[in-house]
Parts: C-alpha cells; structure tokens; sequence
C-alpha cells in the first residue's frame, strides 16, 4: 500500500478506537457505492466475533447430538436413494446447476469482501472507485481469500468436530451429569477463545492479501505476529464492534414493530371485508421490512470492514497503539498524584 495516511493525531497513549470509528463512519457515509459490496459481505455474519458467546455455547453443547443425528440421517437416507432412469439424470442437473449458483454466490461474497476492504483503504485516503473496479479487484485474490476463510472454518470445525464431539460423546455415554456439565463448560472455555482468535487473525490476513499482496501462507504468519502484537487492541475493537451490533440489533427491532404494527392493524380491521386488502398489507409490511434489513445490513458490514482496514493500516504503520485497558492502569499514579495534591 503505497500511502497509508490514516490521518490520527493522537499520541501512543491516548484513543485510537474514537478517530479509527469515526473514520470508518465518514467513510461508510460518503461511499454509498462500498454499500452493494456490504451486502454480499453481511452473508458471512455481522455479529463480530463476540456472538461466539452466544451461538457456539448451543453448538458446543448440542455437538455429540448433532454427530448421532448427521449419522442416523446417513444411514437412512443412503439406502433409499432410488436413482434409476431420468430420476438419476434429473437429480444429476439439479445437483450441477445448485453447485453452480453457490459458486457463484460464494465467489460474489468472497470478491466483495477483499473489494470492501480495498475500498476501505482507498476511501482513508480520499481516493474514490466504483463498486465494479472493487469487485474485479476482489476477484483477482478470490483464492487467496477463499482459502483463509476455509482455513478458518477447518481450524474451527475441525476441532470441534474430531476433538470435542468424540470427547463428549464417551463423557455423556457414562451418564454422569455433573461430569457432563464440566466437560461442556470446559469445551465453551477453550472454544471461544479458539474461535475468536481464528476470526481475528484471518481479518488482518485478509488484510495483507488485499493491501501487501501477500501469499496466503506469508499472511497468515504475519497476522498472526499481528494479533499476538496487538491481542488487547483487537479484542477491544471486537467488543466495541459488537455492543454497536446490538445497538443497532435493538433500534432494526423497534422500527420493525413500529413499521409492522400500522401495516398490521390495517390488515385486521379490513380482513373481513377486504381479504385482498389483508394479504397486500401484510406481504408490503413484509417487504420493507427485507428491504430495511438488508440496507442495514450492508450498512453495518461496510462499517465494521472499514473500522477494521482502518485498525490494521494503523497496527502496520510502525507506531505502537495501546488498549483502553493500558491506557487507564497507565493514567492511575497521575489521578492518584491529583488527589493527594
């Protein structure tokens, strides 16, 4: 990356989370062209890493179900695939024109995601582009990216699935639900944090792929010396970026209820007389709703993308950037130093 002025003023001791939000809400606003690339984006989650707390406790403790049930559903519905004649011949074009859409889904996706982050990094810099030059330029390191993101899900899934689905499953088999209990309190333990690092270090990988174009074996080494360089500072933003999550989680809920409850209340007091009326209601209620989420969504991908480019363009600049959490310790002896004054 050639330049890379993040412009920050502040000092290796003071905030850096306020200007680096600030930049990526100007940016997110001015460059209404980065929205469509968000959209696609959003398809890989918008919770930020710290809705691991909420979705993987479930997972974890569901996984020795999950595996008897994946093995149930193997053994019945393999024996009774009846596949002669055209049902073969029809089954075998369904299943190639499925794998074509998701390709052609997952490459939009993946091509968005490098073309948000380059945008991002152009957009610090007050430089402009257009969604499709952003898009081709994503896709240019759509294998690259790709394979940080299987990597990632293999590191993750894979743990869950070959180390502690298998150590569930022997635990439960005893019936001890004490032990039960700390065996899944233990797997939620050693989980989370797995996947929360996974997730983080694969955000400055792709980082480096877009930005340094570097190989993907290259940027995973260099990533993960970044996150080890800046733990606190990433797991600051990630929570930062996930209370804004359930901010705007709680506002989307409460203008659906105040866009839904008009559309509704109309719907009743005319399903008697007008039951045309009734379904029109609801399916247009139904609609702006999908449209509001997806705005929103795409809003909010753009946002946490640039706030990322943004953080890492500053990690990688040669100045060191201290959490919040340094920050206070180091500000204790000069309050302290106040008071007895």
């Amino acid at each position: 990356m050639a330049n890379r002025d993040l412009k920050l003023t502040s000092t290796p001791m003071t905030s850096i989370y306020r200007q680096i939000l600030k930049k990526a809400w100007q940016i997110t606003k001015k460059l209404i062209y980065l929205w469509p690339l968000g959209f696609f984006v959003a398809f890989l989650g918008n919770g930020g890493e710290y809705q691991v707390l909420f979705k993987e406790f479930s997972l974890v403790s569901k996984q020795p179900e999950r595996v008897n049930i994946w093995k149930e559903n193997f053994q019945i519905l393999w024996p009774g695939w009846d596949l002669g004649g055209l049902k073969a011949l029809f089954l075998f074009f369904i299943i190639i024109i499925a794998l074509v859409l998701i390709c052609f889904f997952v490459w939009l996706i993946v091509s968005s995601l490098g073309g948000l982050i380059k945008g991002a990094a152009l957009g610090n810099n007050n430089e402009k582009s257009t969604f499709k030059k952003l898009l081709l330029t994503g896709s240019k390191n759509f294998w690259p990216l790709l394979g940080l993101n299987i990597i990632a899900k293999v590191i993750v899934y894979g743990f869950l699935i070959f180390v502690l689905g298998p150590l569930m499953l022997v635990t439960f088999k005893q019936g001890h639900g004490s032990l039960n209990l700390v065996v899944v309190g233990a797997s939620f333990l050693i989980f989370v944090p797995l996947t929360i690092i996974v997730s983080l270090v694969t955000k400055y990988a792709a980082a480096f792929v877009m930005l340094d174009g570097q190989k993907m074996t290259e940027c995973f080494k260099n990533a993960w010396r970044l996150f080890s360089a800046n733990w606190l500072v990433s797991l600051e933003m990630a929570f930062i970026l996930f209370v804004i999550n359930i901010v705007i989680g709680l506002c989307y809920i409460l203008a659906s209820l105040l866009i839904f409850s008009p559309f509704l209340s109309l719907a009743v007091m005319n399903a008697l007389n007008k039951p045309g009326l009734f379904d029109i209601l609801m399916y247009s209620s139904v609609t702006v709703l999908l449209i509001l989420s997806a705005l929103i969504g795409a809003w909010l991908a753009t946002f946490q993308i640039s706030s990322w480019t943004l953080l890492y363009l500053r990690l990688t600049e040669g100045g060191k950037a201290y959490s919040k959490i340094v920050r206070w310790t180091a500000a204790l002896p000069e309050k302290f130093k106040r008071k007895n004054v």
